[in-house]
C-alpha cells in the first residue's frame, strides 16, 4: 500500500467481508474423514455378519494375492517371486473357501471324488435349514466368489493382448483355482435347491393324501 501524502490520513478502502462457512478445515482432514467413514462402514457391515472373522478371511487371501500380483507385475517386474507367492496364497484361498468359508457362510460344501473305475463324481453337502443363514454372510460369500474369477479373466485377457505368455500362465492357474470354487458352489447351490424343492413337493403330496384319507 503506498504511503499517505502529508496532511492526509491513510484510509483502508478494502471492505471487511465476513468469512463464510466458519474456519477452514486443516489440511488432510477431508481425506481422513473419508477414510474413517469407509472403515466405520466396513465395521458396521461385519457387525451384522454371523461369522465376521470368516468373512474377513474369505477376502483376505484374495487381497494378498492381488497386491502381490500388482506389485510384481506392474511395479517391480519380479516374475519368479510373484509366481511363487501368488501360487501359495491362491492355494490357501482355494482351500479356505472350499472347506471353511463355504460351509460357515452359506451352509454348502463340495468335493470331487474318484470312483474305482476312474470316473469322477461331484459330491455336495448343504445345510438342511438354509432359512437361518445370515444375509450378510451370504452376500459377502457370493459377491466375492463371483468377482474373483472375473477379475482374473480380465488380467488374463490383458496379458494375452500383450503377448506376456509368462504372466498368462500365472493368470490361468489362479483363474482355475477361482473358477473351480465358483463352479463347485454353483452346482452345490443348484443341487440344494432341487432337494429343497423335492422335499417341499413330497410334503405337499403327503398333506394332500392325508387330507383325502389315503395316508
Amino acid at each position: 500500500m503506498p504511503a499517505a501524502e502529508p496532511g492526509f490520513d491513510a484510509v483502508n478502502m478494502s471492505p471487511d467481508l465476513p468469512r463464510l462457512g466458519g474456519p477452514e478445515p486443516p489440511m488432510g482432514s477431508v481425506g481422513g474423514d473419508v477414510e474413517t467413514g469407509s472403515q466405520n462402514r466396513l465395521v458396521q457391515i461385519l457387525q451384522t455378519a454371523a461369522h465376521p472373522i470368516t468373512c474377513v478371511f474369505h477376502a483376505a487371501f484374495k487381497l494378498v494375492v492381488l497386491l502381490i500380483y500388482i506389485y510384481g507385475r506392474y511395479l517391480h517386474s519380479a516374475y519368479v517371486s510373484t509366481f511363487i507367492l501368488c501360487t501359495i496364497f491362491a492355494a490357501l484361498d482355494f482351500w479356505t473357501v472350499k472347506n471353511i468359508s463355504g460351509r460357515l457362510l452359506v451352509g454348502l460344501r463340495w468335493w470331487n471324488s474318484v470312483k474305482e473305475d476312474g470316473s469322477s463324481e461331484w459330491v455336495f453337502e448343504s445345510n438342511p435349514d438354509e432359512g437361518n443363514l445370515n444375509a450378510t454372510d451370504r452376500n459377502i460369500f457370493w459377491g466375492v466368489t463371483y468377482v474373483w474369477p472375473l477379475l482374473w479373466a480380465i488380467f488374463l485377457f490383458m496379458n494375452i493382448l500383450n503377448f506376456s505368455l509368462d504372466w498368462v500362465l500365472l493368470n490361468v492357474m489362479i483363474f482355475v483355482f477361482a473358477g473351480s470354487n465358483l463352479a463347485g458352489y454353483w452346482k452345490c447351490s443348484n443341487d440344494a435347491k432341487k432337494r429343497a424343492r423335492a422335499f417341499v413337493e413330497s410334503q405337499g403330496m403327503k398333506a394332500v393324501a392325508g387330507a383325502m384319507g389315503f395316508a
